[in-house]
């Protein structure tokens, strides 16, 4: 007896759906909260509080950005009952009111770095224009220079800023084959949109991109060696690196031995935020991939947020700690979770 066409195709659809979803959840655990707000702040913010987008944490401050706005502040630790940040400067990146879009900070003394997204955006429809109004919408993509900066500030023993330097990644991207293409396409269309940042142990910058999202779920990362007595490019080279979510790059941070990676939504869709364990490793897929370079930990608990960035604290032989701050929830609650360490 022979099955309609029609009915192969149902049953083709619950078998990719059944195994989709069976991987997702394949050895993969939901680390718990160690504290519901493992740090909080003795006054409000100076920077936007709804649209937290990255953190640095070290053994003298913690520094946070957001999306919106020209700044990042500085925190210093503050010892009372309950543990609490203080404020400790607001570093202004920009004397213009532009939009800078910064997604990511990373630190190696003296510098912090801050890097925008370099993404070029589309016009939102609106429901209350005519069908040929919301057209003109879709067609029109805006760059907004000001998006497409990577920042060095260098900061004094006592964290004041003594310099600031800045210079766009655009050429770089422009350098890079498979890049290229993705630049003109708006950041939430899997266009060019950076949103992690990291430092290796020989000093060189590692830049993930949230998208685009390659074929076979490939993330690029593009790994940049600075000269030393400027602030410029010397070096680049992509790397790349496969998650079991489908997900883009939200955030990125060193540990002991690699670097911890959150991974999730390219655009709106629904899927969970996933943190990985990568060596540094190019990790392309191919007979030649080093074995083990990327390691599922855990997934996120759902969240009213959008979890965009981490931060490794501690590890041991069974789990690695970390912190992590959501865009949408206040101050960006910033909380500590722990993962299995595998």
């Amino acid at each position: 007896m022979s099955i309609p066409t029609h009915s192969w195709l149902q049953l083709l659809t619950i078998l990719v759906m059944t195994t989709l979803a069976s991987l997702s959840q394949a050895n993969v655990s939901v680390p718990s909260a160690q504290k519901q707000q493992a740090w909080s702040f003795s006054g409000p913010l100076n920077i936007d509080p709804l649209n937290i987008s990255g953190l640095v944490v070290t053994q003298q401050f913690t520094a946070l950005a957001s999306d919106e706005g020209q700044s990042i502040e500085l925190f210093t630790f503050q010892q009372t009952e309950q543990k609490k940040w203080k404020s400790l400067a607001t570093v202004p990146l920009s004397q213009k009111d532009d939009e800078l879009d910064i997604e990511a900070l990373a630190w190696q003394a003296p510098y912090l770095y801050a890097i925008g997204s370099h993404g070029v955006k589309r016009k939102k429809l609106k429901a209350g224009l005519s069908q040929k109004q919301n057209e003109k919408r879709l067609e029109t993509v805006v760059r907004e220079p000001a998006r497409h900066q990577l920042f060095r500030i260098k900061l004094d023993d006592q964290l004041k800023v003594m310099e600031t330097h800045s210079l766009s990644l655009d050429s770089i991207l422009q350098q890079e084959d498979i890049l290229k293409p993705f630049s003109k396409l708006p950041s939430k269309e899997n266009g060019i949109d950076i949103e992690a940042l990291a430092i290796d142990e020989k000093g060189r910058l590692l830049v993930g991109f949230r998208g685009p999202v390659l074929r076979g779920n490939t993330l690029p990362v593009l790994r940049l060696k600075l000269n030393k007595r400027e602030f410029a490019v010397k070096k680049h080279k992509l790397l790349y690196l496969h998650t079991d979510n489908g997900g883009g790059l939200r955030g990125m941070s060193e540990t002991e031995n690699g670097f911890l990676i959150l991974s999730g939504p390219v655009g709106n869709q629904s899927m969970p935020y996933q943190v990985a364990l990568w060596s540094g490793e190019n990790a392309l897929k191919g007979k030649d991939q080093p074995s083990g370079a990327v390691k599922t930990l855990c997934h996120l608990p759902t969240s009213a947020g959008k979890p965009e960035g981490i931060q490794f604290i501690s590890q041991s032989h069974k789990l690695i700690e970390f912190m992590i701050v959501q865009d949408g929830l206040p101050n960006g609650q910033p909380t500590l979770f722990s993962c299995p360490s595998r």
